[in-house]
């Protein structure tokens, strides 16, 4: 990796603050050995990175990279043969597709993409029997430059109430979870005292099909007790 500029920070002097200029220079950043990856896709937002092994003959890893961080997270997508980032950088897919054109293609069975975070967390999967192309929807930018710097200046204000938002959903979809799970208990055991009552129903036929006798009634049955023992491991002492 390299960077196309190269900055210069002054000492302060007396009542000079210390000034950072940036010149036009090529500098290595940093460099990634032993990758098996075979093409890169930079995040339209920077500072990520994606090396990915595509094709038929590749392996399918995906290797998310945080150029600042060093953060570096490696998942799969067996047979991937595109990477696609969105306009924003937050989210790309992974994608396995025919050729446009048609024909016959051997890998049809793996058609379909992957939705991840720039994180490299997997958010959607979806297949599809025949699929040639995904693209992702022009993103236009809708905050001023005056905006956007406000935005930057308030991250932690943002940060909280996004915080509070994400825990709020959580708890209603944990509520959500656990008003199913009753209602699926609840259900069930509607379902089983229905088959009891209808299993108590029909035990006059039951008798009169096996001349009287009645299999709930645990005075015909015999209980024998049989104990078995078995030597799990022993051990000789020489006195």
């Amino acid at each position: 990796f390299y960077s196309m500029t190269k900055k210069t920070t002054t000492e302060a002097k007396g009542k000079k603050k210390a000034q950072t200029t940036l010149t036009k220079e090529v500098n290595l950043v940093e460099t990634l050995e032993g990758k098996q990856c075979n093409s890169l896709f930079w995040s339209p937002a920077g500072r990520h990175i994606i090396m990915a092994g595509l094709g038929d003959s590749a392996s399918g890893t995906i290797e998310f990279y945080d150029l600042e961080t060093k953060a570096l997270v490696v998942k799969e997508h067996y047979r991937a043969n595109q990477v696609v980032w969105d306009p924003s950088g937050r989210t790309l897919a992974t994608v396995v597709s025919q050729p446009i054109k048609g024909g016959h293609f051997k890998f049809s069975m793996d058609n379909g993409y992957i939705l991840w975070t720039f994180q490299g967390k997997q958010l959607h999967q979806q297949s599809y029997e025949t699929f040639y192309q995904l693209i992702w929807r022009p993103r236009e930018t809708l905050l001023t430059k005056a905006e956007r710097a406000n935005v930057v200046k308030n991250l932690k204000k943002y940060e909280r109430e996004f915080d509070k938002a994400d825990k709020e959903l959580a708890f209603k979809r944990q509520l959500d979870a656990t008003k199913a799970k009753r209602s699926l208990r609840s259900t069930f055991r509607q379902r089983v005292a229905r088959l009891k009552d209808f299993r108590r129903q029909q035990k006059a036929e039951r008798m009169d099909l096996t001349d009287g006798y009645d299999s709930d009634d645990e005075a015909n049955y015999v209980t024998k007790e049989v104990s078995i023992e078995t030597i799990l491991s022993t051990k000789e002492e020489v006195v």
